[in-house]
């Protein structure tokens, strides 16, 4: 056959007498740059760039393969697109039958650089024993390259790597979009073998599809696998829907294997045998047809903080000599958490997984993600799971315990507060002296349509002797950005419960001692019956949980006291307080500093106990006023100051 050394013919043609359009016709031995200018490139030849020569190809660039022909580089190769301008390698025909032999950078001098392209409709086709057969859309062959922001879709290969071979190579395959691949053999996707330290890193490949490792197939290899979508790729014929591993340890860190297909129930997340210990952390593995993570012969990873969630088979199964261990995982929702037989053993620790495990700091508890349905596994705020990793990891980003599972919940982000409403329904409401029921609505709001509030929410009712009742305490309850909340509540006091008015208190904040917000009403129990002194009942319904409380019976003091008011100085209110310890009638009045009446609080018979009364100084003038207590015998003053 007659070699093709070297031919390049441009034809321009001029429309309507001012644009100019190029088709290029290359073929041979290529070299130089090629220019959108010169676009489109028709390739009617195998073509290399040979050694000793560099090849650039610049944005908006088009080449078209009229045929089944190789593009080959053994020199340099800067094929440089950019964003929004990306340069295309395809067929010049549109039809799926018409393909071309695919990129090959084949011990190639320099560094050779492929980003921002294109390559479609790649075929490496040939028996298995020759390297033509491998790599669909791209090749790399004992070279170093980089390859990032290309999108291969539709190449496939006789033999392994759908869309990109790797031999011997340390590249970095970073930023690429993997979709639609096809090998008969192994890797749909991705082909690894004999690669020690290549970087393969946010990549997301999808609807790959091979015999074996619809997605990435690792044959002796090893490296980084980070932060790579892996999903929805096909195992036609064996185990690996996402991901395979020979005789390979690679570091398999923050990747999400997700919804992967594989005809074998083993390992249709991520298929380990051979002697290979991956470090697998920080992953989802999430609706994966079988189980998540196969390891077989003698195979022994670090398996940390993973989201494990919603497989069809094992979370992990073991096989042949097996002893994986790790912590502070999430495996839940699977058919079953591990499979374990004789000769094999899991070591896992502060981990939640269902159904239990033994290890320290295990725990059986629902996660709570923010919506696993539709794959989000961040943790929401009142997750178990957080700050529950082993207290020796490094410690998550926010300066906190290392939470459990793939994602860690930032505890720094800021929160909103839960607004509080009561409001009782019919007032004024007045209980006959047998007692009854009093309903009331609460509503509940975020102050803010950006941050969540996690918050504590209780309840005070407040007897007509001062005496505090805690009613009820929810703790750590949720609630979103934007989000709100109503509800119908009820509240029976008994027949023999103390007349006088009563105070319910709702609160939202962090009990005890932080409160964000407050709401209160009042309501009355008319006297009669023998319900002074001896306590009763009061049943509580929140809306979710109808509770009974034992109310206390009135404290009768030793002597009777004035105790002093609060605050002070005051604006513009003031309480004041004393004690009686028998029943008396009471005056309390309060005189200005020239000895003039300004008000009378109390003018009336009262029962033993503490009690408050409040003096509103609102249309006051700022100073001193003194306030003089009258309970029979008894008299005292004490002063207080209004300072407006």
């Amino acid at each position: 056959m007659k070699k093709i050394t070297f031919f390049l013919i441009t034809v321009l043609f001029l429309v309507f007498g001012s644009n100019v359009l190029a088709e290029t016709y290359i073929g041979g031995q290529v070299s130089g740059t090629w220019t959108a200018a010169g676009s489109p490139y028709y390739v009617i030849a195998d073509m290399e760039v040979p050694f000793g020569s560099v090849l650039t190809i610049e944005p908006g660039v088009e080449v078209k393969f009229t045929a089944h022909f190789k593009f080959i580089a053994h020199g340099n190769l800067q094929a440089v697109g950019a964003p929004g301008d990306s340069i295309v390698m395809t067929h010049s025909l549109p039809y799926e039958t018409e393909t071309w032999a695919g990129l090959n950078l084949l011990n190639t001098e320099g560094v050779s650089e492929v980003a921002y392209c294109v390559i479609e409709w790649g075929y490496a086709q040939g028996p298995s024993s020759e390297p033509y057969s491998k790599g669909g859309g791209l090749h790399i062959y004992n070279t170093y390259a980089i390859v990032h922001d290309c999108r291969f879709s539709d190449n496939k290969a006789d033999d392994d790597g759908g869309a990109i071979y790797l031999f011997q190579t340390d590249s970095e395959v970073f930023n690429n979009v993997i979709v639609d691949n096809f090998a008969y053999d192994d890797g749909g996707g991705i082909y690894l073998l004999e690669c020690n330290n290549p970087y393969l890193g946010n990549n997301f490949l999808e609807d790959n599809d091979a015999d074996n490792a619809g997605g990435l197939y690792y044959d002796y290899s090893h490296g980084i696998l980070e932060g790579n979508g892996i999903i929805h790729n096909r195992a036609s014929s064996g185990s690996g829907g996402g991901l395979l591993l020979d005789h390979s340890s690679p570091v398999i860190h923050d990747n999400q294997i997700n919804v992967n297909v594989s005809s074998s129930s083993n390992g249709t997340g991520i298929y380990a045998h051979h002697y290979s210990s991956p470090v697998i952390t920080y992953n989802e593995l999430w609706a994966n047809n079988h189980t998540a993570i196969y390891l077989g012969d003698h195979c022994s990873p670090e398996i940390t903080n993973n989201t494990i969630y919603g497989n069809a088979g094992y979370a992990v199964k073991l096989y042949l000599n097996s002893n994986p261990w790790g912590k502070n995982n999430i495996i839940m929702g699977n058919n079953s958490a591990f499979y374990v037989p004789g000769g094999c053993s899991m070591t896992m620790t502060y981990s939640d997984i269902q159904g239990g495990w033994a290890g320290i700091g295990n725990m059986d508890r629902p996660p709570y993600f923010v919506d696993p349905n539709a794959g989000n596994f961040e943790l929401q705020p009142y997750s178990p799971c957080i700050d529950a990793g082993d207290p020796t990891s490094p410690l998550d980003p926010d300066g906190t315990i290392v939470d459990q599972g793939a994602h860690y919940f930032d505890q720094t982000q800021p929160q909103s507060i839960t607004i509080m409403d009561l409001t009782l329904f019919g007032a004024p409401v007045v209980l006959p002296p047998q007692g009854g029921t009093v309903w009331f609505g609460l509503s509940l709001t975020n102050s803010s349509t950006i941050y969540y509030n996690l918050y504590d929410g209780w309840y005070n009712l407040q007897q007509p002797d001062m005496q505090i009742i805690p009613l009820v305490l929810r703790e750590d309850l949720y609630m979103p950005p934007g989000g709100s909340a109503a509800r119908t509540l009820y509240i029976t006091i008994s027949g023999i419960s103390m007349p006088g008015t009563y105070t319910v208190t709702a609160y939202t904040g962090e009990h005890p001692n932080i409160i964000e917000s407050w709401s209160s009403f009042e309501f009355e129990k008319a006297a009669g019956g023998d319900g002074s002194q001896t306590g009763g009942t009061a049943t509580f319904f929140d809306g979710e949980v109808e509770e009974t409380f034992a109310l206390k019976g009135t404290v009768v003091p030793e002597a009777t006291e004035l105790l002093g008011h609060f605050p002070e100085p005051f604006n513009p209110q003031a309480s004041i307080n004393f004690n009686l310890a028998t029943p008396e009638k009471v005056h309390l009045e309060v005189y200005n500093v020239a000895g003039q009446k300004v008000m009378t609080l109390l003018d009336r018979s009262m029962q033993p106990g503490f009690h408050s009364e409040t003096f509103d100084g609102s249309q006051m003038a700022s100073g001193l006023y003194i306030y003089r207590l009258q309970a029979g015998a008894y008299t005292a003053t004490g002063k207080m100051v209004l300072m407006k």
